[in-house]
């Protein structure tokens, strides 16, 4: 099963001081097929990284996976 290993240069974007995780193809966080989520802080955006973050394999996933 692949892990997802972040990215903060690729991944993270910041907007009035919130921390927007957009996940790659074929991730996902595991209370939702959500693939962004937004965070008040980084420690807040590492925690759900380590624990939260899941394999996708939702359509739109497995069409682009590898992109």
């Amino acid at each position: 099963m692949a892990k997802y290993k972040l990215n903060i240069a690729r991944d993270v974007d910041t907007d009035e001081d919130v921390y927007i995780l957009n996940l790659p193809y074929g991730f996902r966080f595991d209370d939702d097929i959500v693939h962004v989520r937004g965070f008040d802080t980084m420690r807040e955006l590492r925690h759900a990284v380590k624990y939260e973050v899941i394999p996708c394999d939702c359509a739109e996933c497995i069409q682009n996976k590898g992109k």
